[in-house]
């Protein structure tokens, strides 16, 4: 009962935390917006103003899609462990998505997939799900380069030379992933290196992915990336954003990229990693700050917080006792 009792209480302090500094940030861009001008009255007319025309119910209906493409991606990593129907497989990642909107490094994630399935060896499917993370981490990384090396070359950016260390160090990454999907069969968990012997029941699923399962799986992860990339194209010409379509992108792949690097420290908020970067970019290229913060904010809205409401239900229905627990980490 004492662990139990400290547990909660090292969670509540975590939940009051990530509140604390989630506020603070939301404050910073308050602040930032008043320097400019510009109020949160400015961002509720502009958000009260959103005609709902055929552009955004294409928005609307494209959600789904959206995290269809993770579900679709999520079944074909998980046949490793337990072929799930495509069905189960969405119900896993919108109950993921709820858990992780409220948990740091996407541990949430993790957490709604396994307890989806219905497999005794369920922390074997933490490497499938790392992988498929991961996948969607380096695309958007990918994307997120060429977003970034474009708004140096345009903007200029002070002070230039950290901006383009910052380049080259994700170019690096990217050449990382390609050494790491190219070794995943030659992973060894052989050694008697206790940490390794830890989390080899966890990951020794990577070996079995071949290059042509892994090719098919990043080609699902950019699908889900242009759905992204088309949903913020839209709300942008929504709130009448009209700049070229280049900057547009790469301010989204930028918005992205910061996202899913922030992933690590998601007690920030999904939302306030948005808006900082939102500000941050458009701010270079004229874009009123409430007009870009409430199209950030509303797709926000329909991408995440939706698909958290709809992934909270789902939650609501697991039912595993502490035998099939135990018999899960066996």
């Amino acid at each position: 009962m004492q662990i139990n009792s400290k547990i909660f209480t090292a969670k509540h302090g975590l939940w009051i935390l990530k509140n604390i500094l989630f506020s603070g940030v939301l404050y910073g861009v308050y602040l930032l917006l008043e320097q400019k001008g510009e109020s949160i009255e400015a961002m509720l007319t502009h958000f009260r103003q959103i005609p709902f025309d055929s552009t955004i119910w294409v928005v609307l209906l494209l959600i789904p899609v959206n995290w269809a493409f993770e579900a679709w991606k999520w079944q074909r990593l998980a046949t490793k462990v337990e072929k799930i129907s495509f069905a189960e497989a969405y119900q896993g990642v919108l109950a993921g998505v709820a858990l992780a909107n409220f948990t740091p490094m996407m541990i949430g994630d993790y957490a709604g997939k396994i307890l989806m399935l219905k497999t005794q060896k369920r922390t074997a499917s933490i490497g499938a799900i790392l992988l498929g993370n991961g996948m969607q981490l380096y695309v958007s990384l990918l994307f997120g380069v060429i977003s970034y090396g474009y708004f140096v070359w345009v903007a200029q950016p002070e002070p230039l030379l950290l901006h383009i260390s910052m380049v080259v160090l994700l170019c690096i990454f990217l050449l990382i992933g390609i050494w790491i999907a190219f070794s995943l069969q030659k992973l060894s968990f052989t050694t008697e290196n206790k940490w390794l012997k830890y989390i080899s029941p966890y990951l020794i699923v990577l070996k079995e992915y071949t290059l042509p399962e892994i090719r098919d799986v990043f080609l699902i992860a950019t699908g889900r990336y242009i759905i992204f990339t088309i949903q913020f194209l839209l709300v942008l010409q929504v709130f009448n954003i009209h700049l070229p379509i280049t900057v547009l992108i790469a301010g989204i792949g930028i918005i992205f990229l910061t996202k899913t690097l922030g992933a690590a420290f998601n007690f920030l908020g999904d939302l306030s990693m948005r808006a900082i970067t939102s500000v941050y970019y458009f701010g270079y290229f004229g874009v009123s700050l409430s007009l870009i913060t409430t199209a950030t904010f509303t797709i926000w809205l329909m991408n995440v917080l939706v698909p958290v409401i709809i992934g909270s239900l789902f939650l609501l229905s697991l039912r595993f006792s502490t035998k099939k627990l135990k018999a899960s980490a066996d």
